[in-house]
């Protein structure tokens, strides 16, 4: 959970434990927010300085208060940690929230059983 200051950029850590040396090379999954509170970037991942830097990143952002986000690559995650940071702006207005919710979060095309912590954002 985040509090963000409206007109402002934001970024969202997102981590992962459990997943060191699994030999998982791609992942994907969809977002969805509040478009009237936050829109992503036009790069909405950032996996510099991340466990997933040696990946590639395919955004879909064309639907409002939806991300479809993959990430492939053939060199496996080796450790935990964060695994992107995803950006956005704040658009809302002071007071305003968006969830953050996690739907069809898949590592390695559903090899791997995956528990998703949703999230918010919240503008002051």
């Amino acid at each position: 959970d985040a509090v963000m200051q409206a007109d402002k950029d934001i970024v969202v850590p997102v981590n992962v434990a459990g997943i060191a040396n699994k030999g998982v090379i791609a992942y994907e999954f969809d977002l969805r927010y509040d478009p009237a509170v936050i829109q992503p970037h036009k790069n909405a991942v950032d996996v510099m300085r991340t466990i997933s830097r040696g990946l590639s990143v395919m955004v879909n952002a064309e639907e409002p208060g939806f991300l479809r986000i993959v990430l492939y690559g053939t060199m496996p995650i080796d450790c935990d940690g964060m695994l992107m940071k995803l950006r956005f702006t704040a658009v809302g207005t002071p007071g305003s929230m968006s969830p953050l919710t996690w739907e069809r979060l898949m590592f390695n095309e559903n090899e791997h059983s995956v528990n998703a912590v949703d999230g918010k954002i919240e503008l002051f």
